[in-house]
């Protein structure tokens, strides 16, 4: 009994998650921007010689520091790295509250890859209605390698907590 409450608790909080998701993407996102605190601490522009070696396309954007600005271009992989983070939470906790729920070693994890990509396949085509600028398949393919590795993180736990048993 307590392990399928527990279970359920995973799987709200994997909902809560996914409205977050929802609620953030809502936004009609003009361009990269740092909060006016993150501006402040990096005033100085730390490590710009190092940052000016990145140069590559993402989506049909060139992100570099000389096409963002400084600013601009920390923001960018700001916000990819709050994509990876917030996705690799979802598939954790979808992973964990299903693992509670499903019998199996595999289908967990299937089932929960399954819903946190197409969570974020639907929430790219979400911001083709709101911010079409910030709608890329390339979010999709950062959000399932962050799923992916979540998942074989949470199977690796949940298997060694198993073993030890």
């Amino acid at each position: 009994m307590l392990k399928e409450q527990r279970s359920t608790s995973y799987i709200v909080a994997a909902l809560i998650v996914m409205g977050y998701i929802f609620y953030r993407s809502t936004f009609i996102q003009s361009a990269y921007v740092l909060p006016a605190v993150m501006q402040s601490l990096f005033q100085s522009q730390p490590f710009t010689a190092l940052f000016s070696t990145f140069t590559f396309q993402y989506g049909e954007q060139l992100v570099s520091l000389q096409a963002l600005g400084y600013f601009g271009f920390v923001a960018f992989f700001g916000n990819k790295i709050w994509l990876f983070i917030t996705y690799f939470i979802l598939a954790y906790l979808w992973f964990i509250g299903l693992s509670g729920r499903i019998r199996g070693r595999l289908v967990p994890g299937v089932v929960s890859w399954l819903l946190a990509v197409s969570y974020a396949a639907a929430d790219e085509f979400h911001q083709t209605l709101t911010s079409p600028v910030f709608a890329l398949k390339e979010d999709v393919i950062l959000a399932g390698i962050s799923i992916s590795l979540a998942i074989f993180v949470s199977w690796m736990l949940t298997n060694s907590k198993k073993t030890r048993n």
